[in-house]
């Protein structure tokens, strides 16, 4: 009797279709957004991506002083100098504190805009960030 039970309920699987293990997946590929994947730029734009940018202090000048990044950037100082500098904000957005020689700071640009910097210590010390 159970073989009987048995070999019928394997002829329904089998047999029926949609009622039985298939070989194919069905799962639906997912939109490239969620695979991380970028869109496509709507037509007439340029796409941005956030930069990591890097500017040396070093023989009392910030290399390169003057900086294009878009939204989202992260920009990296690196004081390579044998003395105290910083990296000082105009407006007060941001402010190193004092840096070492070998020391970094880190800034991420999260609004449009320009952002003038300087030296507290050496003032004629300048820079700015073009946030676009």
């Amino acid at each position: 009797m159970m073989r009987i039970l048995i070999t019928s309920l394997l002829l329904i699987v089998l047999l029926v279709p949609g009622f039985g293990i298939s070989c194919q997946s069905q799962e639906a590929t997912p939109p490239a957004t969620s695979l991380g994947l970028p869109q496509e730029p709507t037509p007439g734009t340029q796409p941005t991506t956030p930069a990591i940018i890097e500017v040396v202090i070093e023989g009392y000048i910030f290399k390169p002083a003057e900086i294009n990044v878009p939204v989202g950037s992260i920009v990296t100082w690196y004081n390579r100098d044998a003395v105290i500098h910083t990296v000082t904000a105009r407006d007060r957005t941001f402010d190193s504190g004092i840096l070492p020689r070998g020391d970094t700071f880190s800034y991420t640009f999260e609004e449009k805009g320009t952002f003038e910097y300087y030296c507290v210590p050496h003032p004629y010390m300048e820079g700015n960030v073009d946030v676009e």
